[in-house]
């Protein structure tokens, strides 16, 4: 506990090394750098499986020295970018939630022409999502129903390598650790799936599956499924059941669960107690790793007319949800100790690897653009990295909460640029480029 005048304070600056906070306030349980990317033709499977094998073992509480310098001065304030200088890079990195959708109609409309815009002038785009309830194949179908136009020369398999999410990235690093039977927490089969796709496909989780020519459906109204969402504890015993029926789990997968429940996480929590009371004593004890698809504390379900109760103003605002790594850390804090978790997603220095190795993607990140909605994953994944970063506030972050990261002095939080949205300039004049004379786009 701190004394009233020790709060008032001023902050002591944090050592450049230091990686940023996941949230705006207090220090967050979870690992940087386990993370992978798909295999371009190209390149040579031991190669990739090196840089998964190589972060496996980085697991870190609290904030830990990082190998990445994030010494980035204290400059650091963002500014509205020109036209000239968005559209000077070779690489562009898109986040997906909050930029392209999950946002309103014609924000996603304007979005989709400024990528395609990209794509027709021959820049190098990528997609890069936390999101774990879909495969890659499912979001590249998502990015051409909205718009995203990839070129009809473009091969399906070219496609989906432009795409990296939590649920790939999630398997492979369980494929290249050895993991092989997984208590999966998810409310979706997108990540079964990708664990499937990846020959991990001995998992238990929290949805019931069926198999129908390789692809995993939903098993509507299973008893499992009746178990697992039931408020009821039944004093703990159903529990015990299920793990008797599930000896051989090696670790727990949270994906974004969107009816989390308190049965779930007290399931994760006993595999993990039953096995560390019946075999610590043992010469080759490993403690279950917690692995979280992403350390996201939130994001937005979409915006919702409220009623100011004080003037009566109806405002369009922001609804919250509950982020993946939140969901993480409701596990993570039923230790004593906390435990800590692996982070499957942005900002991971594997996925920093994956995207600069010649092994990987070889994307030069000093010319590329990290374009995102969260500071907490996407503009510190961006920052880390050695890109320059974009921040536009469509999504998760407000105008206010940029204002209050600046002022917390914490540089690997502060964009380099930041928006209203990304189609801001297509707002302007219809058409892209924008014309020379056009005033730079509101930043609120």
């Amino acid at each position: 506990a701190r004394t009233p005048a020790e709060l008032l304070a001023p902050r002591r600056p944090r050592r450049s090394w230091a990686p940023p906070r996941p949230g705006l306030r207090g220090a967050r349980r979870h690992a940087y750098g386990v993370v992978g990317a798909r295999v371009p033709r190209w390149a040579h499977m031991d190669l990739i499986c090196g840089l998964f094998k190589g972060c496996g073992g980085r697991k870190f509480i609290g904030a830990a020295p990082s190998s990445r310098s994030t010494d980035l001065g204290w400059k650091r304030e963002a500014k509205t970018p020109t036209w000239a200088e968005f559209f000077d890079f070779e690489t562009y990195v898109f986040d997906c939630d909050g930029v392209i959708w999950g946002i309103d109609e014609g924000d996603t409309r304007t979005s989709v022409e400024t990528i395609n815009y990209l794509l027709r002038h021959g820049k190098r785009t990528m997609f890069i999502t936390n999101n774990s309830n879909k495969t890659r194949e499912d979001f590249v179908r998502e990015l051409e129903q909205k718009g995203i136009r990839f070129g009809d020369d473009m091969s399906e398999e070219a496609k989906v390598d432009m795409m990296i999410s939590a649920s790939y990235t999630t398997a492979q690093y369980l494929k290249s650790q050895g993991l092989r039977k997984p208590f999966v927490i998810t409310s979706d089969v997108g990540l079964l799936q990708e664990l499937k796709n990846a020959g991990v496909d001995d998992f238990f989780a929290t949805v019931p599956v069926t198999e129908k020519e390789g692809i995993l459906e939903k098993v509507a109204n299973s008893p499992e499924q009746d178990f697992f969402n039931s408020a009821s504890m039944d004093g703990g015993q159903g529990i015990a059941d299920v793990i008797q029926q599930h000896t051989d789990v090696d670790c727990i997968v949270v994906g974004w669960d969107m009816s989390l429940t308190a049965r779930k996480i007290a399931t994760a929590v006993n595999f993990i107690k039953f096995q560390e009371d019946m075999r610590q004593g043992d010469s080759d004890y490993k403690e279950m790793p917690i692995i979280s698809c992403s350390s996201d504390a939130g994001g937005v379900f979409r915006r919702a007319d409220i009623k100011d109760p004080k003037t009566g103003e109806i405002r369009a605002l922001k609804v919250r949800a509950v982020g993946n790594g939140a969901m993480a850390e409701a596990i993570s804090r039923c230790f004593d100790p906390p435990r800590s978790y692996l982070d499957m997603g942005k900002p991971s220095d594997c996925l920093i690897k994956a995207l600069e190795s010649p092994a990987g993607y070889h994307v030069n990140m000093s010319k590329a653009l990290m374009v995102g909605d969260t500071l907490q994953t996407d503009i510190v994944f961006g920052n880390r990295g050695g890109m320059k970063t974009l921040l536009v506030l469509s999504g998760v972050t407000t105008e206010n909460e940029l204002k209050e990261a600046e002022g917390l002095s914490d540089a690997s939080r502060i964009p380099d640029f930041f928006m209203s949205k990304l189609g801001a300039w297509y707002e302007l004049d219809g058409s892209l480029p924008p014309r020379e004379d056009s005033p730079p786009p509101k930043a609120e």
